[in-house]
């Protein structure tokens, strides 16, 4: 395959997780992973619970446990996407009301997913990591 052809087929399999999270479907959007899978969201654990490394795909089922017992989302919209070789970038906005506390806070985010052979080797999000820990903290 050609870097565009391969850049093409990395989006779109990006473009359906995002489709796939939008209706609940976990279990579709772990199907799209290695088992090696490297998972990283933001900052530490020890500052709200769907933040940190995990690792495999139980690591990567975990954040998703944690983000349905922690976050309400009142608006999740990826943007834009951005892709180079095996590695495609995804820039976006949420809106996300903390469970526990009811404090609300918004925030533009940044995923960089990492592809090989048609499956996600590592996934990095990049977010506003203060306002999980000050809306978990209110």
């Amino acid at each position: 395959m050609n870097a565009n052809t391969i850049e093409t087929t990395n989006v779109g399999l990006v473009e359906a997780i995002y489709a796939a999270f939008a209706k609940g479907d976990i279990p579709a959007i772990l199907a799209t992973m290695d088992p090696a899978i490297e998972w990283v969201s933001g900052g530490s654990r020890d500052d709200f619970p769907t933040l940190g490394v995990r690792h495999g795909v139980d690591g990567a089922a975990s954040f998703f446990r944690d983000v349905a017992q922690h976050d309400q989302f009142t608006s999740f919209e990826p943007r834009q996407f951005v892709a180079s070789g095996n590695m495609v970038v995804a820039l976006g906005h949420y809106g996300i009301t903390v469970k526990s506390t009811g404090a609300h806070f918004e925030s533009d985010w940044a995923h960089v997913f990492t592809i090989k052979d048609g499956k996600g080797v590592r996934f990095q999000e990049f977010t506003d990591t203060a306002a999980f820990l000050k809306a978990g903290r209110v």
